[in-house]
């Protein structure tokens, strides 16, 4: 299969995702990320093996838990929630009385809503965890930091497994509860306003991205997460290296987003894309009906779980938002449809016309979950095998598709990307990187 007269199915890239256990394969001019391990976790990778505990706390970084738990497994290991679901004097939602460990945005991780396949199946009480069966733990930002900090088992359980040599790597406000397990004297390290001024009295600080020091790791904020990640990697397996790691240099992602777009579908590719070395836009759109009447004449475009454009934990001087009206095709290499509803948006407001300019210009369209409604809508994908999630059938094999829901966790055929569900957004992103890649009009 090949794009523009390019083939996809060489390269290091697709080389380096087949030995994550993924099977890639080629069925007629269609390239797909098959088998019974895509949205799962992967058999082999640096983390193989390796249990990696999650602690959280009311009021934790959402986006940070999105990335980790569609990541982890990826390279191999497996995520396990750690909840402080004790402390009742903290509930974000108050009337939400069984839910006492919720992110800033809204987000439960027990488990995280619309992620299916087994990478978010893992997690419990931190009382009922024992410090031996964790290989790392990693504590994350936003307020679950200071909620935790009167919590004596908390700092015990951290201590108790840094003493037997494990790692334990913190996010920003997350490194605040390795202070005070007393695990960070000494110790080189970076983080962000919330621990700097601490660090710099007790530590080595460095302004970094992300600073190891023996078994301990910090990151200074939540865009540094897939850095971080990358670290626990080369901790494990020194010998790791990530072809992913500036590929897009250059290349610029175009999202579409007009409103109830799904959170993680949004937030993830956003980190990983810019940690790959994409410019990031997101082209925003006034939808058809906006599901949170309280927003209505605020400039917010906001997700089904809470998240926000502008995002709340990514600055933006790590990316753009312009008016859809106003970017020309010639100002992107991929246009990117995220699920939820934001495609139902697209077509009601008539933006398929704007996607037929796309597809006509050679340009990549990637479409996830039900992203291939618009895509179908826009009559893009006459005898074009797609994947995305099953509410997407009727309007794929009407307008023409072939529709592999059930075995494709993501599949490129032409200049057409797309993605299964929210579990399959790793796969997803690598056809894109794939794509990019290969595609000569880029």
């Amino acid at each position: 299969m090949s794009i523009n007269g390019e083939s996809v199915m060489k390269g290091t890239s697709i080389e380096y995702a087949k030995n994550t256990g993924i099977d890639i394969v080629q069925d007629g001019e269609a390239v797909a990320w098959a088998g019974s391990y895509g949205g799962n976790v992967k058999p082999r990778g640096p983390l193989a093996g390796k249990k990696i505990g999650i602690i959280v706390a009311s009021e934790f970084s959402d986006f940070q838990a999105y990335y980790l738990v569609s990541y982890i497994g990826e390279f191999g290991g497996l995520c396990e929630f750690l909840l402080v679901d004790w402390v009742t004097w903290k509930f974000t939602r108050p009337n939400i009385t069984n839910k006492g460990v919720r992110g800033m945005w809204d987000l439960s991780v027990d488990p995280i809503p619309v992620m299916g396949g087994d990478k978010a199946e893992l997690f419990k009480s931190l009382n009922d965890a024992k410090a031996d069966e964790y290989d790392a733990l990693v504590i994350l930002g936003g307020h679950s930091a200071d909620v935790m900090l009167t919590e004596a088992p908390v700092m015990e359980f951290i201590k108790t497994v840094a003493d037997k040599g494990a790692y334990v790597g913190g996010i920003a406000a997350g490194i605040m509860p390795m202070i005070s397990a007393g695990i960070m004297e000494g110790k080189k390290c970076t983080g962000d306003r919330t621990v700097d001024y601490m660090l710099k009295k007790i530590a080595q600080f460095e302004t970094a991205s992300v600073v190891v020091d023996d078994n301990i790791l910090t990151a200074r904020a939540t865009i540094d997460t897939p850095a971080l990640l990358r670290a626990f990697c080369k901790a494990f397996d020194p010998a790791f290296s990530d072809p992913w790691k500036d590929s897009l240099s250059g290349k610029r992602v175009l999202f579409m987003v007009g409103g109830d777009f799904e959170d993680i579908e949004l937030v993830v590719p956003t980190m990983e894309l810019i940690y790959r070395g994409g410019e990031v836009i997101i082209g925003k759109f006034p939808p058809e009906m906006v599901a949170r009447p309280p927003l209505i004449d605020l400039d917010v475009i906001m997700g089904n779980f809470g998240v926000s454009i502008p995002f709340q934990e990514i600055p933006e001087y790590y990316y753009t938002i312009e008016n859809l009206a106003d970017i020309k095709v010639s100002d992107f290499d991929v246009a990117v449809i995220t699920g939820a509803f934001n495609p139902w948006n697209i077509v009601a407001t008539g933006h398929t016309d704007w996607l037929k300019e796309v597809y006509a210009s050679g340009t990549i369209i990637a479409a996830i979950c039900h992203g291939a409604i618009p895509l179908a809508a826009a009559d893009l994908i006459s005898e074009k095998k797609v994947t995305g999630w099953l509410a997407c059938k009727d309007s794929v094999e009407i307008m023409g598709g072939e529709f592999y829901s059930e075995d494709w966790a993501a599949a490129i055929h032409g200049n057409i990307v797309t993605g299964r569900t929210p579990p399959e957004i790793p796969e997803f992103l690598d056809a894109i990187t794939v794509a990019l890649l290969v595609n000569k009009n880029n």
